[in-house]
């Protein structure tokens, strides 16, 4: 019989469903800024985002985009990352949103070289499924403008008699 696999599993799947309507709280804040500030790889990165992700907002959020490009950047051990992408969309999703933050901009040429180049074996689909959600944004079409030149009048002033009331 089955049951005694299912009930750990049952317990972890409410757990997670749980931390996701979890307030932030000024505790969890605290921490998450240690624990963030910390990160130099993928597995911190991950464990950061599975305890404080509740507080992905504000000052932390920056803080998450800070790591990320620490880690990015280096691009090491980037299957560790591929793996846990693939394993839960919402990590995933984390991961190109601070990716697409306007802070990360700079670095952003760098980490899609490094997606393109060195993408983990076995993982080809997710380096592109990466690469597509970074790229920009096509700007969108206006409508033509339709100028006409300006035109001007010149009118030259009335001479006034002297005595007249200007």
């Amino acid at each position: 019989m089955k049951w005694p696999l299912l009930v750990p599993l049952a317990w972890c799947l409410l757990s997670v469903a749980h931390a996701a309507d979890r307030p932030c709280t000024r505790p969890d804040i605290a921490n998450a800024q240690r624990s963030i500030d910390a990160i130099v790889t993928w597995p911190q990165l991950r464990k950061a985002w599975a305890d404080y992700r509740q507080c992905d907002s504000g000052e932390i959020a920056d803080m998450y985009t800070d790591a990320l490009l620490r880690v990015a950047v280096s691009w090491k051990n980037s299957e560790q990352l591929a793996n846990d992408a693939e394993k839960d969309p919402n990590y995933k999703a984390f991961v190109v949103a601070h990716l697409k933050s306007p802070a990360a901009k700079d670095d952003l040429p760098s980490i899609k070289s490094r997606v393109a180049s060195m993408c983990p074996k076995g993982h080809d689909a997710f380096c592109a499924e990466l690469s597509e959600s970074l790229k920009p944004a096509a700007a969108p079409s206006l409508p033509p403008l339709n100028l006409e030149p300006l035109r001007l009048e010149t009118i030259k002033p009335t001479e006034t008699s002297p005595g007249a009331p200007k």
